[in-house]
């Protein structure tokens, strides 16, 4: 009884055994099955080599289709034959003592059926694969991020270098103030070298650049993310700069133009303007000069006031209307002689209080760079007292032409008689052999003298017509 219920017993632990290991085998042969299909499914390349032949041993749906071969295809080759020739070494060389764990491979640039060259990131671990050591990969097709990060660091550089290239400075800064970029003209603008401000703070590095308009200007850039323009001076460095700035994604763009040269030379040029402004302000002369549309351009302190009397209106209230009076339009008329490229003088004459007064008016053709007229400078003086010396000069030589005239007619003529009459007289009378010579000697040298005087009249008064000619 004993034996009969050992034999059945152990029947039925066999009987369980069995069936624990069929139920095993279809459980192991279930998840074998699920493994392919994720193996297969999975929407990342994946393939699984030989540690020591590097031959494919298995390869997924998404390896097929990104390399272009088909899968049987694909395990006919092996690990070198998806690498450019140019990889191979590193490849070899990366096996060499490679680990078992699981590791990013980095990146690789790869090679497809059709010679298309691609880079991918590998990331592979050690398994066993058919009773056989063996390396699972996946790879992500990096390609369009390698060239498109190719492409962005190519236009960087390539704007890095049109920035070194110009000859404007320009820096940029991050929200901290650190210098992140600076081309080669702002550091010789600025006195730096690019390694030691890169990642510096700005105003720790200038720290005067505090005190002018700098650090407000920048500020309100970055904060309130608007640009900016100003101009402004770095005392410390004595330099000058025309300042445009411009907020970032992360910070700020400056972008600067070195005027310390124009700056020189507009002070000069103001300086300049102060002297002549000075000079031409010294006298009572009218200087003044207008554009092609006959409007004033400028004109001295004398000039003004004239205009106030004619018009009654300020330098910053007359117009060209003001000045279209009747006895003004010589003027305009003369502009137009001037801007026909002619340089000349007239003089003229007007009536004030009773009184007669004369002025000499001189145009001038303004001409630019390429010797076109593009105004008319006028200088006008008074030559009113001129005038009365020069009228009283031609009186006087009136004057001396009439007392020439008395010497040569009135005069001579008396002496020509008794000249006349003292040849008439008979010498060999004895009351008159004593006279007559000494009065005919008498009377032919007082008609000498008269022709003297004469001549010398006649020349002083042609000499002050040439001098006023």
């Amino acid at each position: 009884m004993y034996t009969i219920f050992a034999f059945v017993l152990m029947g039925s632990v066999a009987l369980g055994c069995w069936l624990l290991y069929f139920l095993f085998r279809i459980q192991q042969k279930n998840t074998s099955e699920d493994y392919k299909r994720l193996f297969n499914g999975i929407p990342t390349p994946m393939y699984i080599y030989d540690d020591q032949s590097f031959c494919f041993l298995a390869v997924n749906d998404a390896a097929v289709e990104q390399y272009g071969y088909t899968k049987e295809e694909f395990l006919q080759l092996k690990l070198t034959d998806i690498r450019p020739p140019e990889e191979i070494p590193a490849l070899l060389e990366f096996h060499k003592d490679l680990s078992k764990k699981h590791m990013d491979a980095g990146r690789w640039l790869h090679i497809n059926n059709a010679g298309q060259r691609f880079y991918v990131s590998v990331y592979i671990h050690y398994t066993i694969f058919e009773g056989k050591g063996a390396r699972q990969v996946l790879v992500v097709n990096i390609d369009e991020k390698m060239r498109a990060d190719q492409i962005v660091s190519e236009k960087s550089a390539e704007m890095e270098n049109m920035l070194d290239s110009i000859t404007d400075g320009f820096y940029a800064l991050n929200n901290r103030w650190e210098v992140t970029f600076i081309n080669k003209a702002a550091e010789v603008a600025l006195c730096c070298k690019k390694e030691d401000i890169i990642g510096k703070n700005l105003w720790d590095y200038f720290p005067n650049s505090r005190d002018g308009r700098f650090y407000a200007e920048y500020e309100r850039a970055m904060t309130e993310r608007v640009s900016v323009h100003f101009e402004e001076l770095y005392a410390p460095l004595g330099v000058w700069g025309s300042l445009n700035v411009y907020p970032t994604k992360n910070g700020i763009a400056v972008y600067f133009v070195d005027i310390t040269e124009r700056k020189k030379i507009q002070e000069q040029i103001y300086n300049d303007g102060q002297n002549l402004r000075a000079i031409i302000n010294n006298t009572r002369d009218l200087i003044w000069s207008v554009d092609r549309r006959s409007n004033i351009i400028t004109g001295n302190q004398a000039f003004w006031d004239r205009i106030k009397e004619l018009t009654g209106k300020t330098e910053g209230e007359v117009t060209k209307a003001d000045l279209m009076q009747e006895n003004l339009k010589i003027f305009f008329e003369s502009y137009e002689r001037a801007f026909d490229g002619e340089a000349f003088s007239l003089v003229r004459q007007r009536e004030s209080d009773d009184e007669e007064m004369y002025y000499e008016v001189s145009f001038n053709p303004i001409r630019d760079l390429n010797n076109q007229v593009i105004g008319v400078n006028c200088f006008l003086r008074d030559i009113t007292e001129a005038q009365k010396y020069l009228h009283k000069i031609e009186e006087h030589n009136e004057r001396l032409h009439q007392i020439a005239w008395i010497q040569s007619h009135r005069v001579r003529a008396p002496v020509a008689s008794i000249i006349g009459l003292a040849q008439l007289c008979d010498l060999n009378d004895p009351p008159n052999a004593e006279i007559i010579p000494m009065l005919k000697r008498s009377a032919e040298e007082l008609d000498k003298v008269i022709m003297d005087i004469t001549l010398l009249t006649y020349r002083v008064s042609d000499k002050d017509d040439h001098t006023n000619t």
